[in-house]
């Protein structure tokens, strides 16, 4: 039975309706749901007709060139020298086309690529129909939003595509933390102090703090914040402590001869840790029950699997 990915469907006559199609295309498969059009026709846009960061953090660009039947060497040239007046720099530049794949267009992409590399300067790919119809199968809501006519349905709703995006953004973040380690470590107490709480936080206020992460629940928004503070306290008071590194089992312990600690400061600095660890513990949770609540499409279990792999 033919799918989504398999059947043709046809790409646009309109410039804007492609626009929008690459749009959905590169958000999916970036995770970036925050992309930007870039002007509209008839002004100047520099090579550049959507632009935001992709899925590394980079700024990149995406041209459409609706050519239906092919896309020459002589336009790739051109979209390149555009690009380069664009600001901030690009770190990639992607030219997506309604036109079919072309080994010899790929081929001259790559090498065009390699020089421009040589020559401190950004590398261009070309995105053929296959490839952005590919990418916009990965959300089945993208594709009924673009081609309602093939479910006998009505395009997406607003609150249909701000859950849409706010699954993407939760996404991101979820695949930055191991929920399942980092219970394990929390489980030690304050003595014992695995390194991979601080490099966990590292990672999400990265994300968190990205100008194309968003929320548009605000109770999904407020949990998201909650962990992330409750994240912070316990990481600084780990950081005012008396900890001895054990790089052997990438441990903290903290210094406490006998099992006593040492004076009544320190004692304290115990204490308020191991409410700090009680207080992540409470948000975790929190944080998990809305999600396998609210989120049936996200699974913690599978994106603490793709976040082990970081620490």
């Amino acid at each position: 039975m033919p799918t989504i990915t398999t059947s043709r469907l046809p790409p646009p006559t309109s410039w804007d309706e492609f626009e929008e199609i690459c749009k959905s295309a590169f958000s999916l498969r970036w995770a970036n749901p925050n992309l930007t059009r870039h002007g509209r026709q008839g002004q100047k846009q520099d090579g550049v007709d959507i632009y935001g960061i992709d899925s590394l953090q980079n700024s990149v660009g995406v041209q459409c060139k609706n050519t239906t039947t092919s896309i020459s060497e002589k336009i790739v040239d051109s979209e390149c020298l555009k690009a380069e007046k664009f600001e901030p720099t690009l770190t990639a530049l992607y030219i997506a086309t309604t036109a079919d794949r072309d080994v010899n267009i790929q081929a001259y992409a790559r090498q065009l690529s390699a020089e421009r590399r040589k020559a401190n300067k950004f590398p261009v790919d070309v995105v053929f129909w296959q490839d952005i119809i590919h990418d916009l199968s990965r959300d089945e809501l993208a594709i009924r939003q673009h081609y309602p006519q093939y479910f006998g349905q009505q395009p997406a709703s607003p609150t249909q595509l701000m859950r849409a995006n706010d699954v993407l953004n939760i996404t991101s973040l979820l695949d930055v933390i191991d929920f399942q380690a980092i219970s394990k470590h929390l489980s030690l107490g304050a003595k014992y102090i695995n390194f991979s709480i601080m490099e966990h936080l590292t990672q999400i206020e990265s994300v968190r703090n990205s100008p194309v992460f968003n929320i548009h629940n605000q109770a999904l928004l407020n949990s998201v914040d909650a962990l992330i503070n409750s994240w912070r306290k316990l990481t600084f008071l780990i950081r005012q402590s008396p900890y001895n590194s054990n790089n052997h089992n990438n441990t903290l312990i903290f210094n406490m001869p006998g099992d006593f600690c040492r004076n009544k400061e320190e004692n304290d600095l115990f204490e308020n840790i191991d409410s700090a660890i009680d207080e992540l513990g409470n948000s975790i949770g929190s944080f998990c029950q809305l999600v396998n609540t609210n989120y049936l499409e996200i699974n913690l279990e599978k994106t603490s699997a793709k976040a082990r792999r970081l620490y």
